[in-house]
């Protein structure tokens, strides 16, 4: 770490400040060519591709050249030559030339101009309209130059009579006379007839141009992430990548995210995506997950939410297994690649910014405040009040803040360049004593050695974060239970002091008359205080980088990755809390937590051509992942001295002290390669090998994963460009991906538990295969009307085998329960992408729609399995996954994962709600559970659009989850105490309409909200919903307003979650309590979703 440090340190002191443009100085004679491409390379920073055996032809050069456009350059150096070139992104290919373009060359020659009177502004275009941002603008002949903001706005000195010249990578160059009376211009620049398509990141971090690609990838940019930005980047995707749903934690600010790509896929194991940082998967890092009535206090954010938003240049999203392939197991449920910042070649560029924004709720259910309650009676069935009360629980939650500082700084010459940044996060939520404080820093430098041949990159993050108080749902510690239900006749002010003197024990204890009534009900100021749930994280992230060139075609590349996470949770309950939880004096519990992984990997990197119409891409390599996880905690009630929160106040007779931990290994071989023909038909073939510790002692020693894929530029191969359709290509790609077991199944494991180890365990698999996906993609790409609409549409079909079921066993066999290879799941799909970009008069427009649909069927469970030891048979066509006594998700041969079941009131013969003559109400049905639908969505849509005109730019997304149904028992509870708006209605009308009759309200509300759950088929909601999930309007202020001091400043006024366009369900159907599979479309308590308003401001020196 040490060494790391020195060499980060070394990095930064050795950048120095030179002006960042496209351009080139150089001057040589007779120069060889390569001399001239490494020239290139060094002080801009591209990659030159070029074959040596293209090469032969090219004379050498003479040429002299100052602060020269990097495409003029080229231009006047290849004039005479046999070889020309397409650049995009930072990467110039290097092709060979027909003989009638080759002209004569002269020698490049520039003059510098004197400082100019005249202030000119302006905006670069495209074609179509949209802002070019990066683009040059430089006088002729001089060097003087500035590059266009991210709208496209540039500021630049001049003399009249002087010729700008702007330039931009992909596009012809222009040329305007400075005429000293139009000072505000307006540039469109066209696209080059040689032009390549987008480049983007892919698997392992490799760069593959999008054109040559065999499945679907989508890419996010950073600006479209941190436009309106999250504390959890992953929030920041929803409804902008094709098939993908996303759903945000209960937990608040900062909290987990579930992302399923193409639908669950495995019964029993992750279906979350895999998260990968600059090429290299880090771990998971999910916390424990409530999936029950009572838990869910406490909980944390995943590791991928640590991530400093500011530090993201792009995310690649592989939503198919093709597109993972070469990560093998951890990638069967697709990736979330993110590519990191890092230093660039000029002068020092520094950004600061700020976002604030303030948090209300956002979805609330509805309640009553025109009956009161009985005096002493916790339920609201007291007689209407003349006067509506003012108590409305919605006044108990507070204003949430959230505030996101970053300062970055990039720096470098030619041959060292250094990305520093530093962000602090500092939120309140909505609920009192909810706090959230997360400090990133980062630096990486990377370095030019060895004339070039020798690539280093260097990285360091570090990661302090404190949380404290989050909440998802449930009964335990959850002030929204209390906070709900409390009598509307009763005065909620005198509970606001939560403790009181208490004379027999000398000290305040907690004021709360009422009891638990059945749900661990506490004063909800008393819980906001003194249960105190304290998360403190540490985290690490090392890394190193080595490439070395050995010629103009190969290169190999070591990396090597180091990641450490510390968590330290604590809880604190004070003396008084309620009985369940902790004695008199309280109870105080420490949970430690460590994990490390150690990535390292070595790749061999090939890029050749065969000839003149075929070029070979492929890499070859091996990777080790090394992952240790160590828990320790020990806690329990208090002794004797109240409040004291020390180990040795902790009643030893009743305190739980657990170890646990494990170790995984992976080693694996990979390679992949692409072979093209005229950059038109490109094929794909990767395959990867893994031996996993997962499996020892069962009969697959390693996992092999392959995949193929075939694409064609149909536009190309058979000429069919016009105006209308410039663009068309089509693809098809198969890939197989798998899971190895869960850890410690192939040996027997006796946990000790008091003290003294189980004599049971399971029977040791030694039979077991990985679990296996097998998937199939097919779309295709078209763009119209040159370039300003994109369609681009993906067909697939997966089958996941090879479940790992866990049946129990008599207690006559000796063990528990057996592992089994079983059942299978299948998903097949639509994931489509609508793209315009067109000017509405002086107004540009883009706009972009998403569509995801899937569907999910369970083909097989486990049927007629006999162990052949214990010669039981075992058959399993229904299993329930949890829930909550009203509702239940169970896995049903024929059906989907995500399906949820409910309980009901008894019926009659007629299929009639079974009403009581003398009782005049319903009876619960408790055992019978009827399908109530599923928890996932038939389709999701996303539909982006931005509006830029002048410096303002307004942009908003609205997204639609259509189908899926969702149950409340939190409405269910608030019938039964009489608080929601429908009891008032019912005793407003006379009571209940049931069988098309009225009944007493009560009576019928006690028993459909009866019990911890209700009845479940009385509180099922659709779960369709529109909104409008994010808005921004910003306006930036140029840098010529500033005398070119300042590049500019960015003012913005943002939103997320601002409006329902529909929702008929008393909660956000996109907000879910659990992470993972399972306990999915249930609301119990959930603290609710969160409606944000803000401004961010944003300062470019």
């Amino acid at each position: 770490m040490k060494l790391i440090a020195v060499l980060l340190l070394v990095g930064m002191l050795a950048a120095s400040a030179k002006g960042r443009s496209q351009t080139i100085t150089y001057s040589a004679k007779n120069a060889k060519i390569a001399q001239v491409f490494k020239a290139i390379e060094t002080q801009t920073g591209y990659t030159v591709f070029a074959n040596k055996d293209l090469l032969k032809g090219v004379k050498p050069v003479s040429v002299s050249a100052r602060q020269m456009q990097l495409a003029e350059f080229l231009n006047a150096i290849l004039a005479d030559q046999p070889i020309g070139y397409e650049i995009h992104n930072k990467t110039i290919f290097i092709k060979s030339k027909p003989a009638s373009q080759i002209i004569v060359s002269r020698p490049v020659t520039t003059v510098v101009a004197e400082p100019p009177p005249l202030e000119l502004s302006g905006v670069v275009l495209s074609e179509d309209g949209s802002p070019l941002a990066g683009a040059t603008v430089m006088i002729k002949g001089g060097r003087t130059s500035v590059i266009t903001t991210a709208e496209g706005r540039f500021s630049i000195n001049a003399d009249a009579g002087q010729v700008l010249v702007i330039s931009y990578i992909g596009h012809q160059s222009q040329e305007v006379t400075v005429d000293g009376k139009n000072l505000n211009l307006s540039v469109r620049l066209k696209k080059q007839a040689t032009e390549i398509e987008q480049v983007v990141v892919t698997a392992l971090g490799i760069t593959r141009k999008s054109k040559a690609l065999t499945y679907n990838v989508q890419e996010v940019k950073s600006e479209e992430i941190n436009r309106v930005k999250d504390a959890n980047f992953i929030n920041s995707l929803n409804g902008k990548v094709a098939g993908v749903t996303i759903n945000s934690s209960a937990g608040g600010i900062a909290g987990s995210s579930r992302v399923v790509m193409r639908g669950s896929k495995s019964l029993f194991g992750n279906n979350n995506a895999l998260y990968v940082v600059d090429g290299i998967p880090l771990p998971s890092l999910t916390t424990t997950q409530p999936n029950d009535i009572f838990t869910g206090s406490g909980v944390s954010g995943d590791g991928i939410s640590n991530i400093n938003p500011d530090d993201i240049a792009s995310v690649s999203v592989l939503t198919g297994p093709a597109a993972a392939a070469l990560y093998g197991s951890a990638a069967a449920n697709g990736v979330i690649l993110v590519t990191t910042r890092k230093g660039e070649k000029g002068k020092l560029n520094l950004s600061v910014s700020n976002t604030t924004n303030f948090f209300s709720p956002f979805v609330l259910p509805r309640f009553q405040n025109t009956y009161g309650s009985d005096e002493g009676n916790f339920y609201s069935w007291g007689p209407k009040l003349d006067k509506p009360t003012d108590y409305d629980p919605a006044d108990f939650f507070q204003t949430g803040v959230n505030v996101m500082n970053s300062i970055s700084l990039s720096t470098g010459t030619d041959k060292n360049q250094t990305y520093f940044s530093a962000a602090s996060t500092n939120a309140k939520g909505i609920i009192m004593n909810n706090k959230l404080n997360r400090y990133n820093f980062s630096i990486r430098n990377t370095a030019s050695l060895l004339e070039d041949r020798l690539n280093l990159d260097l990285s360091l993050m570090y990661i302090t974060l404190q949380e404290q108080n989050m909440l998802s749902q449930g009964q335990y510690f959850n002030p929204l239970v209390p906070v709900y239900l409390f009598p509307r006749g009763d005065d909620i002010e005198k509970y606001k002091i939560y403790e009181r003197y208490n004379p027999s024990r000398n000290f305040k204890t907690q004021f709360w008359p009422f009891g638990d009534m059945g749900f661990q009900m506490q004063n909800p100021y008393w819980i906001t205080q003194r249960d105190m749930f304290n998360n403190d994280k540490e985290r690490y992230l090392m890394s190193a980088g080595l490439k070395y060139t050995l010629n103009d075609w190969i290169n190999l590349t070591g990396r090597v990755k180091y990641d450490r996470n510390t968590t330290i949770a604590e809880k604190r309950f004070y003396a008084s809390t309620a009985g369940l939880f902790a004695s008199d004096a309280g109870a105080y519990h420490h949970n430690s937590m460590g994990t490390k992984q150690l990535y390292t990997d070595v790749l061999v990197n090939i890029n050749k051509n065969l000839g003149r119409d075929y070029v070979l891409s492929a890499n070859v390599g091996a990777s080790l992942i090394d992952d240790q996880f160590d828990q320790d905690s020990y806690g329990g009630n208090l002794q004797s001295v109240p409040n004291l929160f020390t180990f040795s106040n902790v009643n030893n007779t009743q305190a739980t002290a657990t170890q646990t931990g494990y170790h995984d290994q992976t080693q694996s071989v990979f390679a992949s390669a692409q072979l093209s023909y005229r950059n038109r038909i490109f094929v794909d073939a990767t395959g990867r090998n893994d031996w996993s510790s997962a499996l020892v002692n069962t009969n697959a020693k390693s996992i092999f994963y392959p995949s193929v894929g075939v694409s064609g530029i149909v536009s190309d191969l058979l000429n069919m460009h016009s105006r209308a359709v410039s663009f068309i290509k089509v693809r098809g790609s198969y890939s197989e991906v798998g899971n190895a077991p869960q850890r410690f199944v192939t040996i027997a494991t006796y946990p000790i538990i008091g003290g003294f180890p189980v004599t049971s365990s399971y029977l040791p698999a030694s039979g077991l295969q990985p679990e296996r996906t097998k998937s199939f993609e097919a779309g295709f790409n078209i763009r119209f009307l040159r370039n300003k609409i994109n369609l681009d549409v993906t067909a697939y079909r997966s089958v996941t085998y090879n479940q790992l079921f866990n049946p129990t066993l008599a207690p006559s066999t000796g063990y528990s329960s057996f592992y089994v290879n079983a059942g299978e799941v299948s998903n097949k799909g639509i994931e489509a992408t609508l793209g315009v970009n067109h000017n509405i008069g002086p107004v540009l427009w883009n706009s972009n729609v998403v569509f995801t649909l899937n569907r999910n069927r369970i083909n097989k469970l486990l049927t007629s399995n006999t162990n052949h030891i214990t010669g039981q048979t075992v058959t399993v066509d229904s299993l329930s996954v949890g829930g909550t006594g009203s509702y239940m998700m169970a896995l049903v041969k024929g059906g989907q994962m995500g399906d949820i079941y409910v309980n009901t009131l008894v019926v009659d013969e007629h299929g009639f709600i079974d009403v009581g003559l003398q009782t005049q109400t319903v009876t619960a049905d408790p055992n019978t559970y009827i399908k109530a639908g599923n928890a996932n969505p038939r389709y999701n849509l996303g539909f982006r659009n931005g509006f830029s005109y002048k410096n303002f730019n307004l942009d908003f997304l609205v997204s639609a989850r259509i189908g899926g149904v969702g149950v409340s028992v939190t409405q269910a509870i608030m019938d039964r105490f009489g608080v929601s708006e429908a009891s008032a209605l019912a005793r407003d009308n006379g009571g209940v309409i049931v069988n098309g009759q009225k009944i007493p309200a009560q009576p019928y509300y006690e028993v459909t909200g009866g019990g911890v759950a209700g009845v479940g088929s009385m509180y099922v909601y659709s779960a369709t919903n529109v909104r409008l999930a994010e808005a921004s309007l910003s306006y930036t202020i140029p840098a010529h307003v500033f005398h070119n001091k300042i590049k500019g400043i960015t003012a913005s006024v943002v939103g997320r979650n601002l409006f329902m366009f529909y929702n008929k369900s008393p909660f956000d159907p996109e907000l879910t309590a659990n992470t993972g599979t399972y306990y999915q479309g249930i609301d119990y308590f959930m603290q609710p979703s969160l409606r944000s308003i803000g401004f961010s401001v944003k300062f470019q020196f």
